[in-house]
């Protein structure tokens, strides 16, 4: 009986060791938590088919990279070489190696591709970071759990020196396997979409100290443009849980009070309503148009601000993205130009932006002067 005993608990305790150790070896051997990776088979098929491309950014002086925002830089990439002709002795190559759709993390591992990093990489995107699904949001205290594991010096330290700890301290989640851009249809209920976006904005936030570490490794001057914000554009998706027939009842009508020019009406009742209605994206629109049109501008900005971030439609960037960009270049001393803030310091005036998305032609050459100057220093220094 005793024997039988033994050999139950032998067979019970190898089997807890092979599940536990199958368990432990499906886990991923990670030292940021990020939860995604590319596959192996997406580098090998992308140097492939962009060979041509790599090597243009290898070889490139200026290297611009992002998403939409940086591709609308190919009209001006000319008139920036000009701006160099006097002031060094051999013109900068610049080539754009900006793609639709590509979220930072794809530039950054883009990037890491290269053999060779250009001196002056400028990064201009953060208007399609939600465009692709890279985590699932089910996982949203798993993951938040992990980075905050990451931001403990002890166990990142601990983590660096022994890798395979981290199968230990980070906790299992649903991991996404990435190859080319698939676009991400979202489906999930508002109070879900809310919560996806701060994770969006969690990770964007270690993404960017992750570019400008990855810059500062490679010696090369990493250059951040911050997305212009079309405020004047209505939200096209609300996910606030205070959306009642009342609620939209009162904002038609302050939106009729509104389109009458009544402002000095319109705008105590959606003041009124913006303290009962938190994170209503088409209540701080209507409170910033109707501060707009009182002359409050501060007010209007903030307001139309708050609006694009609280819209739940993800079809651009927004402050939060820009606030994250400023504060850690900032922090680690890299070249801003605030391009979000010279537009937005324009707010009312007529014709800032060519449609939902793009400014105007005559504030991109604004915008493109500052940049040159930022880079003909940067340049003449380590000339």
């Amino acid at each position: 009986m005793l024997k039988k005993l033994l050999i139950l608990i032998l067979v019970g305790l190898i089997g807890a060791s092979a599940y536990l150790y199958w368990g432990f070896s499906q886990k991923r051997t990670l030292i940021t938590p990020y939860p995604y990776s590319f596959l192996n088979t997406f580098d090998e098929n992308y140097a492939k088919d962009h060979a041509e491309s790599i090597r243009r950014a290898e070889n490139s002086k200026i290297l611009i990279v992002g998403d939409r925002m940086g591709k609308s830089l190919d009209p001006y990439t000319e008139e920036l070489s000009l701006s160099f002709k006097d002031a060094l002795k051999t013109p900068p190559t610049i080539y754009n190696w900006s793609e639709d759709n590509e979220g930072l993390f794809r530039t950054i591992h883009k990037l890491k591709m290269l053999k060779k990093i250009p001196p002056v990489i400028i990064y201009f995107g953060a208007s399609s970071e939600l465009f692709e699904k890279k985590f699932d949001v089910l996982d949203k205290k798993k993951i938040e759990k992990n980075f905050n594991v990451y931001d403990d010096e002890k166990l990142i330290s601990l983590i660096i020196t022994f890798p395979w700890i981290s199968n230990i301290l980070y906790q299992d989640i649903k991991y996404f396997d990435l190859a080319g851009f698939t676009p991400y249809n979202n489906f999930l209920a508002a109070p879900m979409k809310i919560k996806e976006k701060e994770l969006y904005f969690k990770i964007f936030e270690y993404e960017t100290k992750e570019l400008i570490e990855f810059a500062k490794e490679k010696k090369s001057n990493l250059i951040f443009i911050t997305t212009p914000i079309n405020l004047e554009v209505e939200p096209k998706e609300v996910c606030a849980h205070s959306s009642t027939a009342d609620v939209i009842e009162l904002q038609q009508e302050i939106a009729a009070e509104v389109k009458e020019g009544a402002y000095k009406s319109s705008l105590p009742k959606s003041m009124e309503l913006a303290e009962v209605t938190p994170a209503n994206a088409r209540t701080f629109y209507l409170l910033g148009l109707s501060a707009m049109g009182s002359g409050d501008k501060q007010l209007a900005r903030e307001s139309l601000s708050k609006a694009a971030v609280f819209d739940c439609s993800n079809w651009r960037g927004g402050a939060v993205y820009n606030s994250i960009i400023k504060s850690q270049a900032q922090a680690s001393q890299v070249q801003l130009v605030d391009f979000d803030q010279y537009m937005t310091s324009k707010l009312s005036d007529e014709g800032l932006f060519f449609d939902e998305i793009m400014p105007q032609n005559i504030f991109y050459q604004s915008m493109i002067k500052e940049l040159g100057d930022i880079i003909k220093k940067t340049l003449s220094i380590n000339e």
